[in-house]
């Protein structure tokens, strides 16, 4: 990313950078008050003129790019957005593109996330009519970048297969592995290691090492992230396997060579270590480490500083070790990088000294930090989301239905719907991000949302209602996005303290699911917040019993249970139907409405004499349109076309 993460003190201070900003404070007036002058004098003139003169714009643009990205300057750099969106010159299109996608990078680097998905989109529409290889492939990558740092994860991957398609097909090197590096981050973000884990590996299939910087940078962060991914799902010895490749790719490469990913790999492979007794070879690669004295980014010394903290800690000085890294978590948070790393190291050095009531209380902050992080990106999501639909209506519209006119409330109608629709595919695709970490299948939330449909059909809802109820059911699980994944996919037993905080995801998938406008959010985040309620009122979070839990909780409960038993998710065998019946009728009156219990088996027991474990139509319909699933699913495509 260029520039500064949002939040940040920008980089010019001082008066200097008073007076630069009060001189492009005048440019973003004069700009503002002028576009129109400007977009028609360009219009008017010679196309040698004109062509200059966008050069001198993207010059410009990039002198923009040197100064403090800060609202000022994100002010600026949309009118010159504005300016290469709106020209009419056709002759031009890849002078507009490159000064749309230039745009785009500063907005992102001031933190306007939104505006820059926005231009980087419009080039991107551009991009693909050009027939210049290298443009498209640049335009549709960062877009899909852009996506996965806004969470959008369907959009991210179907950007990014995108990108990697144009690259492969126009012998674009440097441009495939960047994608393919790319697609392994969003399919890791989203909690899908072993999607990511396949991806990094096709990225790595070569034993060669690139000759290009882009290429042996993509290379390098696959790498560590590789040996991360392991490290999450428990598999220390591939974890290790992979640290010791890249032991000896890092070796051959300039040792300034791309510290961060250095220090990112350094730190992943030294835990791997610590975790496997190799302690003394720990210490010595970060000795090493230290010696060859690389930048001081703040991010690289925040890793330098938890890989050293861990060290101590395993090497017996706990004190030492637990100081540094509790020192080390105020300057993460300043720095907003590695925050859940640190946060997980602490619980690490705590267990591993023993004090399990400190490791609980890192636990905590953990889950407190991973929630709201993930809330906030969420309903961030969601008022862009409302933000771009507005802007697509015309604004009449809302004058005209106040006025009676037929015509336009249909309109406003029609657009609300899109909106609805557009924030149901949202947040349909966060619940599957959210199932995939410990569901490989993506499936259950769906599988769920259709016995559901289908007990409130049989109790007598209306299809609207049962429809409600379906989707209500598929986004239950939503809120087990914000609990840390090491959490989800703990191979052992997990403590009670990590059993307490797993708990905290119907609350966390309430919070998330309050700020959508779709009709049935509401429903949804009663639903998410009460579905581990018990009838006899042993549940949680609030103890709610017999009719006090929401009769569509209570469907949910059912449908959730039922086909936790039968699919054999973590940490549970495989059921039969009948066995799983039998279990839901040993807990009716305990766990389960005693009489919706029987209603759900009637229901599901003829749903599989006539669909078996397939499913109906409707299912798999519905699995098929999942624009994450259908995402993954054409990422191995991709993978076995490329002959990984």
């Amino acid at each position: 990313m260029i520039g500064r993460e949002p939040g940040k003190e920008p980089r010019n201070g001082g008066t200097g950078s008073s007076r630069w900003s009060r001189s492009y404070v005048e440019a973003a007036d004069f700009f503002s008050a002028r576009l129109d002058e400007i977009l028609a004098a360009l219009g008017d003139v010679d196309a040698q003129t004109r062509e200059a003169a966008l050069r001198a714009l993207i010059d410009s643009l990039r002198g923009l790019q040197s100064k403090a990205l800060d609202h000022t300057t994100a002010d600026i750099a949309d009118h010159y957005g504005r300016l290469f969106r709106d020209l009419h010159a056709p002759e031009h299109r890849p002078l507009q593109v490159e000064g749309l996608l230039l745009t785009a990078r500063i907005l992102f680097g001031c933190g306007s996330r939104g505006r820059a998905v926005h231009f980087a989109r419009h080039a991107l529409g551009w991009a693909r009519t050009l027939g210049i290889p290298e443009l498209h492939r640049q335009a549709a990558n960062l877009s899909g970048a852009y996506c996965l740092k806004q969470r959008d994860f369907a959009a991210a991957l179907t950007l990014l297969e995108e990108a990697y398609e144009v690259a492969r097909a126009n012998g674009l090197e440097d441009g495939r592995l960047s994608a393919l590096g790319n697609l392994a981050t969003c399919l890791q973000d989203a909690g899908y290691y072993e999607g990511a884990i396949e991806v990094n590996r096709g990225l790595l299939a070569s034993e060669e090492i690139p000759s290009s910087m882009t290429g042996r940078s993509c290379v390098a962060n696959a790498l560590g992230n590789l040996v991360y991914c392991h490290l999450v799902r428990g598999e220390l010895h591939d974890a290790l396997v992979t640290g010791e490749r890249g032991a000896k790719v890092f070796a051959s490469l300039d040792p300034t060579f791309n510290p961060l990913a250095r220090h990112q790999f350094e730190c992943f492979f030294n835990a791997a270590l610590l975790e496997a007794g190799r302690t003394e070879e720990a210490r010595e690669r970060l000795r090493r480490l230290r010696q060859a004295q690389l930048s001081g980014n703040p991010r690289t010394e925040v890793m330098f500083a938890l890989a050293q903290g861990l060290c101590e800690v395993f090497s017996g000085q706990s004190d030492i070790g637990i100081s540094r890294l509790e020192k080390l978590l105020p300057r993460a948070q300043n720095a907003d990088s590695y925050v859940d790393d640190v946060l997980r190291a602490l619980i690490r050095a705590h267990e591993k000294a023993g004090d399990l009531r400190r490791a609980l209380e890192y636990v905590e902050q953990l889950t407190t930090y991973f929630a709201a992080m993930r809330t906030r990106q969420l309903h961030q999501l969601l008022s862009q989301i409302q933000k771009e639909a507005l802007a697509e209506l015309d604004p009449q519209s809302h004058a005209e239905v106040l006025l009676g006119d037929h015509a336009a409330d249909l309109r406003v109608k029609s657009f609300q719907q899109e909106v609805a629709a557009r924030e149901r595919t949202l947040l349909e695709d966060w619940a599957v991000a959210a199932s995939l970490v410990d569901d490989e299948t993506g499936s259950h939330c769906f599988k769920v949302g259709r016995l559901a449909y289908l007990t409130a059909a049989r109790l007598g809802f209306d299809h609207g209602r049962s429809e409600i109820v379906e989707m209500a059911a598929r986004l239950h699980d939503i809120g087990k996005i914000g609990i840390s994944h090491q959490v989800l996919l703990k191979p052992s037993r997990l403590t009670e303290a990590e059993r307490l905080i797993i708990r905290k995801h119907p609350v966390i998938g309430a919070e998330m699911l309050a700020k959508s406008s779709h009709p049935g959010a509401q429903l949804a985040a009663l639903v998410a917040r009460t579905h581990h309620e018990w009838w006899d009122g042993t549940g949680y979070p609030s103890g709610l019993k017999f009719e006090e839990i929401p009769v569509e909780s209570r469907i949910v409960s059912l449908a959730d249970a039922y086909d936790v038993l039968t699919s054999g998710r973590v940490h549970k065998r495989t059921c039969s139907h009948e066995a799983a019946l039998e279990e839901l009728r040993f807990m009716a009156g305990r766990q389960f409405d005693p009489e919706l219990v029987e209603v759900f088996a009637a229901m599901v027991s003829e749903y599989v004499e006539h669909y078996g474990e397939a499913g109906d139509a409707a299912y798999r319909a519905a699995v098929e349109d999942s624009a994450i699933l259908k995402r993954q699913g054409n990422v191995k495509r991709l993978l076995a076309g490329a002959g990984h």
